[in-house]
């Protein structure tokens, strides 16, 4: 669900510059983990709307989906 509305959820500056990858529920200690791909040089970007995203994705779930978000770098091919 979170992957066929990413664009609506982050918006189109995001969308362009990350989507997500995985999910990890850490079992015992409360983490729901987001992972998402960060093309190189956007970081920075995704970095700063961290709490944005977070807070998105559970305001469009309607739940705390995720409490966590951790960025793996990749390269584009572009």
């Amino acid at each position: 669900k979170i992957l066929d509305n990413w664009k609506k959820i982050v918006g189109n500056d995001l969308f362009e510059a990350c989507y997500p990858k995985s999910f990890k529920n850490i079992k015992n200690s409360g983490i729901k983990q987001l992972n998402i791909m960060v093309k190189r040089g956007k970081e920075v970007d995704v970095e700063y709307s961290r709490k944005i995203i977070i807070d998105r994705i559970n305001s469009f779930l309607g739940y705390e989906f995720i409490n966590s978000i951790k960025l793996v770098n990749y390269k584009d091919k572009k």
